[in-house]
């Protein structure tokens, strides 16, 4: 055996740690991404009758920094959505305020939902003592990745709230009662 061994030659290279650890992050990111994506029984559509508990805060807008978080019920039957939130809005030029949003959307079901809606807020600036009362058309998807959690990402234009339309980009999660 040490015979066989020693007429072999071996070239032992010392591996690059570094690139080899990022490959592998990145390739196993990738295998659980389309786990969760492409295999059926953990990425479930939304319900014909689903309720949800939502929370959700946005990005800070480009014209007032607003940020808008959110929670609230979001509910799904057959094809029609429709949702109430309580929003806590914050501005570094209009200060903070508080406001009840009610809409109503159409959803389209698949293994990612998507809905397309509008709704209104009614609300109040307290830095301001001004009432606040706007309209919004808005867009989002739903991933529901257990039956009991998800995830969700809604896009708004709020019309009539300060100065100028505020767009805003909404990242939240979801729990289903």
């Amino acid at each position: 055996m040490l015979m066989v061994l020693n007429k072999c030659s071996v070239n032992i290279a010392k591996p690059d740690y570094v690139t080899n650890l990022s490959h592998m992050n990145f390739e196993s990111m990738i295998y659980i991404l389309l786990f969760i994506f492409l295999y059926p029984s953990v990425s479930a559509q939304a319900g014909s009758e689903k309720n949800y508990l939502r929370i959700d805060r946005s990005l800070p807008t480009e014209n007032n920094d607003l940020t808008v978080t959110s929670i609230g019920g979001l509910l799904f039957n057959k094809n029609a959505g429709s949702h109430v939130d309580l929003s806590y809005l914050e501005t570094d030029a209009n200060g903070k305020g508080l406001t009840l949003d009610v809409g109503g959307s159409y959803v389209f079901r698949s293994k990612v939902s998507f809905f397309v809606g509008m709704g209104v807020a009614l609300g109040y600036n307290w830095d301001n003592d001004d009432y606040i009362a706007s309209y919004y058309p808005e867009v989002g998807s739903i991933y529901e990745v257990t039956k009991r959690f998800g995830l969700t990402v809604s896009g708004k234009r709020y019309f009539n709230l300060y100065d100028k339309p505020e767009n805003i980009v909404k990242l939240g999660l979801l729990f289903s009662y």
